[in-house]
């Protein structure tokens, strides 16, 4: 794969990443009766992060075309595991005010943080000034 593929692929990983992570989006997001973006939902965030990333099978191919390195997959994999084992309460994916309540997407959200700052420690300088921007859904 090109580096191009790979600073796309890695950009898109890390705004999924600021997506999952920022309880203030997600309330702004998720809780908007005007909001017609299906994009600004928890099943579209769960979708990008799993499904447009191509991370199932433990990041296999990611990892295999270089994408994300070991150290990187390490940093986040408590976090990745609690998230792909996450059911909404009532296991209802459309009840963003249930999800936000709930205690188990609360504790994922603060393990999706701490990996962010550990992730901080081995990224380049401007996949750090990506992941301190800010993220607008308007």
């Amino acid at each position: 794969m090109s580096k191009t593929q790979k600073e796309l692929w890695r950009k898109e990983w890390l705004s999924s990443l600021k997506e999952l992570t920022s309880l203030e989006l997600q309330k702004k997001s998720w809780l908007d009766k005007k909001n017609t973006n299906p994009h600004w939902s928890f099943i579209e965030f769960i979708s990008c992060y799993f499904d447009d990333l191509m991370i199932d099978n433990n990041y296999k191919i990611p990892l295999e075309n270089n994408w994300i390195t070991e150290k990187e997959l390490l940093i986040i994999q408590n976090w990745h595991n609690l998230l792909d084992k996450y059911e909404p309460p009532k296991n209802d994916n459309y009840n963003h005010y249930s999800i936000l309540k709930d205690k188990n997407w609360l504790k994922i959200v603060e393990k999706g943080i701490e990996a962010i700052e550990q992730l901080i420690e081995v990224l380049n300088k401007e996949e750090i000034e990506f992941l301190n921007e800010d993220i607008s859904y308007q």
